[in-house]
């Protein structure tokens, strides 16, 4: 195994997810030898706690480069296999994991609200609650720098388009550069896990509350 300290990492993460009172349907490590990458996908199943989030999902990547590097960093790594190769020695790399958070909302909850789905309605509407949510984002997180994009995927029927799949992205980092233990590490990290899962309360009830606006 070339990740031993993001294995532990994994094995810690899905230990302490256990504990909480969410519903988690996906817990998995991919690797990618052919990029030097690995990660872990993180499902969470929101149906039983709102009507307008459906799930969200957490990526977090990883690489043998930074895997190397915080083992340096961390004592007792020494007979780490990565550092026994010179080609994963490079200063330059600092051991954080890049996570990209994903929230799907459900289009269908909008769509039922609306007194029409005639022509372009539908896709008004969708515009519209996105742009909402947008505003709102920028009010409540006015103390971070969240960054967020939208994806949304466009469909037909006889009545006209209409989007699917929309869902909001945020992209963010776990700093591991300032740790010199396994178990600081595994805190931090709950830490901010439990950041994104209260992020994930604020973003359904503002879902709720512009959705009303939109239909």
């Amino acid at each position: 195994m070339n990740y031993p300290i993001f294995s532990a990492i994994v094995n810690q993460m899905e230990a302490r997810l256990a504990r909480r009172a969410i519903n988690i349907d996906q817990f998995r490590v991919w690797n990618e030898d052919k990029i030097n990458a690995t990660g872990l996908e993180i499902g969470v199943d929101l149906t039983n706690r709102s009507n307008h989030v459906n799930r969200l999902v957490i990526n977090l990547d990883w690489d043998k480069f930074r895997e190397a590097c915080l083992a340096k960093q961390l004592p007792g790594m020494e007979k780490h296999p990565l550092l026994k190769d010179n080609a994963y020695h490079r200063d330059s790399v600092s051991p954080y994991i890049d996570v990209e958070t994903i929230w799907y909302l459900d289009e269908q909850s909008l769509y039922e609200k609306l007194k029409s789905t005639i022509g372009n309605r539908r896709m008004e509407a969708a515009r519209d609650w996105m742009e909402y949510i947008n505003a709102e984002l920028k009010r409540v997180f006015t103390e971070e720098s969240l960054i967020t994009r939208w994806h949304v995927e466009i469909e037909g029927d006889i009545n006209g388009r209409y989007v699917t799949d929309m869902s909001l992205i945020s992209y963010s980092q776990f700093n591991l550069d300032s740790f010199e233990s396994l178990n600081d590490i595994h805190a931090h990290l709950e830490k901010n896990i439990q950041l994104l899962l209260q992020r994930t309360d604020v973003i359904i009830k503002i879902a709720m509350r512009t959705l009303e606006k939109a239909a």
